[in-house]
């Protein structure tokens, strides 16, 4: 059950989604506890057997249960939770992965300037990955700030790392819901969607270490993820905007490399996608 919130509110509430890793979501809520207490925790259980067991919140946080009868996959755990928040009124929604940490001072430095760019809906920040089975720092993400050099890569290819993304509501009750047709690349095409409407910019500093795992999704099916991307990159394509063709391109490119290949080039890169 969801507690009463009349009482409430932060201005900011964390979407942290999780599906029957309960190590990971102990690991992520024991960071988000060493920070300010300045956002609610929303922890949306996408249908676990047995369910994810909640921690005792420190003083000054507030967590919260969003228990889905069965499973919906990480679309509509997404969509489950983003409609909560919506309804709740919340300004700002800050997006986290079970088995992710961030690192202190994420949300202030997010709110801040969010608070002073109000035509800016989406800000990622820099993001440090991991190798979940030895803990050893693989390669920093490494996105650009700027909302121009953002808005001309994001033709290109994803450059907001989805959870280090805080986002104002507002953009996502203008935008709609995840897309569940756009499976592997739902934050890329939800990203593009709402930059017609707002900008989108990243804070240069590392504040969401990313674990990666050679079971994630989008490295198992390679394919499926570059095919979604390019479907995204023709929804919003301009044909008079040159990275509209170079982002095309480049993800047609990617289907013929080798999946060998592309895995080398992915690890020497210091971006995920």
């Amino acid at each position: 059950m969801i507690p009463d919130m009349s009482d409430l509110q932060k201005p900011i509430c964390y979407l942290i989604c999780v599906f029957n890793d309960q190590q990971g979501l102990d690991t992520t809520l024991a960071s988000v506890f060493e920070d300010e207490p300045l956002a609610d925790i929303l922890v949306v259980d996408d249908g676990s057997m047995p369910a994810m067991k909640l921690p005792k919140a420190p003083e000054g946080f507030r967590l919260l249960h969003l228990p889905l009868e069965k499973n919906l996959g990480l679309i509509g755990a997404l969509n489950s939770g983003l409609k909560f928040i919506i309804e709740k009124d919340y300004i700002y929604t800050a997006r986290l992965d079970a088995g992710d940490t961030v690192n202190k001072g994420r949300l202030r430095a997010q709110h801040e300037f969010l608070e002073v760019h109000p035509s800016i809906g989406i800000l990622g920040t820099d993001v440090q990955a991991f190798d979940s089975n030895n803990g050893q720092k693989l390669f920093r993400f490494n996105n650009p700030s700027k909302p121009k050099a953002v808005s001309r890569l994001l033709k290109i290819k994803n450059c907001l790392a989805h959870p280090s993304v805080m986002i104002r509501t507002q953009a996502f009750s203008i935008s709609g819901p995840y897309d569940p047709s756009f499976k592997y690349a739902e934050d890329y095409e939800m990203w593009r969607r709402i930059e017609k409407f707002f900008g989108a910019a990243n804070l240069p500093d590392i504040y969401v270490n990313k674990e990666i795992s050679p079971h994630q999704m989008t490295a198992i099916n390679r394919k499926g993820s570059i095919l979604s991307r390019l479907r995204a990159q023709l929804k919003y394509f301009k044909p008079f905007n040159i990275w509209c063709w170079i982002g095309v391109m480049r993800s047609i490119i990617g289907l013929m490399i080798p999946r060998s290949l592309w895995k080398f080039l992915r690890t020497g890169q210091t971006q995920s996608s």
